[in-house]
């Protein structure tokens, strides 16, 4: 991260995860743990909404001298600590649903988070074979 600017901290999940997206997006950014936030129905993704539970795992980026629109959120990484941290897109677990599902096994988000969005994801699956 850069020495001489402020480093921003930015939380991605779903899509927005996939590593070559989050290198396109935000070329500076460096991994600083897997994360979650409190799930807001509000900004979940409608096809993961009723499966997610009560919070959204995904990955906290460091961004340096970025500066981001959203309300800052508080992310806990899986092993305790607390950042302030902007969301990457206006709703939670977005983009296409398979690829949220690949990105979230990609990065090893907790078995049971990765089991919810695999269900809502059959959920939504409109083809049965």
């Amino acid at each position: 991260m850069s020495e001489s600017g402020q480093t921003t901290y930015l939380f991605l999940s779903g899509a927005e995860m996939e590593p070559l997206a989050v290198r396109a997006a935000h070329p500076g950014a460096r991994f600083v743990a897997r994360a979650r936030v409190a799930a807001d129905g509000a900004t979940v993704a409608p096809a993961f909404a009723a499966q997610i539970g009560d919070e959204v795992w995904g990955i906290l980026v460091g961004v340096p001298n970025a500066a981001f629109a959203s309300a800052p959120r508080e992310a806990v990484t899986d092993d305790g600590r607390t950042f302030a941290a902007a969301l990457a897109g206006e709703t939670l677990v977005g983009g296409d649903p398979d690829e949220a599902l690949a990105a979230a096994r990609y990065w090893e988000l907790p078995p049971a988070y990765v089991s919810r969005l695999k269900a809502a994801l059959a959920a939504t699956d409109e083809d049965p074979s």
